[in-house]
């Protein structure tokens, strides 16, 4: 078989490339890694934890932030100066699970709380089955009215979950039902 001279090339050029997106690992760029902030946006991994921004800050939305940041190296990193936030920023506080900031200059408040069930289930981020209600334990795949109650009322007598297997104790959840629930409940989380 002959290959011609605009195969050949081709099969360089194609070679080059791929050898060049290999390297880039190597060579310190990362398709995927932090902004140039030391922020990332929309990459989440093991080590990060979301943080949705609400207020008139002008940067709304969701960040991946590494987990135990201080919420004002949070602000900072996304460009809202103390000054914008006079306010008591709250100094010690550290994010360390998915949180909603509410940024109000306005007001001069900053307002950090844990973000809302529904936001963490659209994101893939499991709920705490020890500090979730019934509303937010009906937004799970698989879980209805009846075994919400039937959960919090297990939870009520026991006083918390130790662990997720705890709740094949209650009738109707074996443990084929159980696997297809982890993915959006855990303990302490």
């Amino acid at each position: 078989m002959k290959i011609d001279r605009e195969a050949a090339t081709g099969a360089l050029a194609l070679l080059a490339l791929t050898a060049l997106i290999a390297l880039f690992p190597a060579l310190g760029f990362t398709p995927h890694g932090p902004f140039p902030s030391g922020i990332p946006h929309a990459y989440h991994d093991a080590g990060t934890v979301p943080v949705e921004l609400l207020g008139d800050s002008g940067r709304n939305g969701v960040y991946f932030v590494p987990r135990g940041t201080p919420v004002p190296a949070f602000l900072a990193g996304i460009g809202i100066r103390r000054e914008d936030a006079r306010q008591s920023l709250p100094g010690p506080s550290v994010l360390d699970q998915a949180a909603t900031v509410s940024v109000l200059r306005s007001e001069e408040k900053v307002d950090i709380r844990p973000m809302a069930a529904a936001k963490r289930l659209a994101l893939g981020i499991p709920i705490d089955l020890n500090r979730c209600g019934p509303e937010e334990l009906i937004l799970v795949p698989g879980i209805g009215e009846a075994t919400a109650e039937r959960i919090l009322e297990l939870r009520g007598r026991a006083g918390r979950f130790r662990d997720l297997d705890d709740l094949t104790r209650i009738r109707g959840i074996k443990e084929k039902r159980l696997e297809r629930l982890r993915p959006y409940l855990c303990i302490g989380c």
